[in-house]
């Protein structure tokens, strides 16, 4: 059986704890710039102190994907003690730096050796990618068979995300300068959408209340239209993600309250803080909620930490 190494980025909020179960044999990091200085979260960057530079107004914050070169000496240092290397990083639709990596995998010195899935998955959807992937590495599958998996499963989840400001998708060009002064003039709350890996448009609201809600009420439609019969043998697990500087806030607090009522039938996964170089375009504040199909029968297990 060939010997087979997980490498993952920082695209989902994973913990020390979760790192070891996971076996993980590298982790490529996401930076994010914050005054112009490159900052990573969790080695220079806490949780805390990055919404302190975000409570001043005059903080710019921007992101760049990591450097191919140092993806590939990555590769190179794990497959010193591995036949083979999974790869599973941010989400084609979001970022370039999955492309790219896919192009670099089939480079001689790392075709047949590196696999990179779109599976076109962010934030807690990409835990799930991380752990379904250690399954079927301890299952004795090759890189070949995972790719192969997680590629055909890639829409079996969905999420919704409510930004509580527009600053930030104008700094990144998802709304023009005019129309975010507008919404924020009339205090429009923008809800997102992101299926097939693509951050789009989906409804705007007048309060982020009526944001949880609407939110709430798409991802149980979905669910229903969907994946009836995935739903009827609780396969669909739902789950939550959060740029809330303050974690015990009430309005985070409110929001998973209502989501659990909402959906008393289906299982609750998680509710993480979003990776940090992700609320550079969301801004603070944000809300989301979706769902994923647990074919493989593992969230169960996940849900231990």
């Amino acid at each position: 059986m060939k010997k087979i190494g997980l490498v993952i980025d920082n695209s989902a909020a994973i913990s020390p704890e979760e790192m070891k179960r996971l076996k993980v044999a590298k982790q490529v990091p996401i930076s994010f710039i914050v005054n112009g200085e490159e900052y990573y979260e969790g080695e220079n960057m806490t949780y805390e102190e990055f919404y302190k530079y975000l409570a001043d107004k005059k903080t710019e914050v921007s992101t760049s994907q990591p450097s191919i070169e140092v993806v590939k000496s990555a590769w190179r240092e794990v497959l010193k003690d591995y036949d083979e290397l999974v790869y599973i990083l941010l989400s084609s639709g979001l970022s370039e730096a999955c492309n790219t990596a896919i192009n670099a995998s089939h480079e001689p010195e790392f075709e047949g050796r590196v696999f990179v899935p779109n599976n076109q998955r962010v934030a807690y959807m990409n835990k799930v990618a991380f752990y379904e992937t250690r399954y079927l590495i301890d299952q004795g599958k090759s890189g070949r068979e995972i790719k192969e998996y997680l590629e055909k499963t890639k829409a079996d989840c969905g999420v919704y995300i409510a930004v509580d400001t527009l600053k930030y998708l104008k700094k990144g060009g998802r709304v023009t300068p005019a129309a975010a002064a507008i919404g924020t003039l009339l205090n429009i709350k923008p809800i997102l959408q992101i299926h097939g890996g693509k951050l789009d448009a989906y409804a705007k609201v007048m309060s982020m209340r009526q944001a949880r809600a609407k939110m709430i009420q798409a991802m149980r439609k979905e669910i229903m239209e969907k994946f009836p019969d995935e739903y009827k043998e609780g396969k669909v697990y739902i789950g939550m993600a959060h740029s809330e500087p303050d974690l015990n806030s009430q309005e985070l607090q409110d929001f998973i309250k209502e989501v659990k009522a909402a959906c008393p039938n289906l299982p609750f996964f998680t509710c993480d803080p979003l990776p940090l170089f992700i609320v550079c375009h969301t801004g603070p504040g944000a809300l989301a909620c979706g769902y994923c199909v647990d074919r493989l029968g593992i969230i169960k297990d996940m849900k231990k930490d």
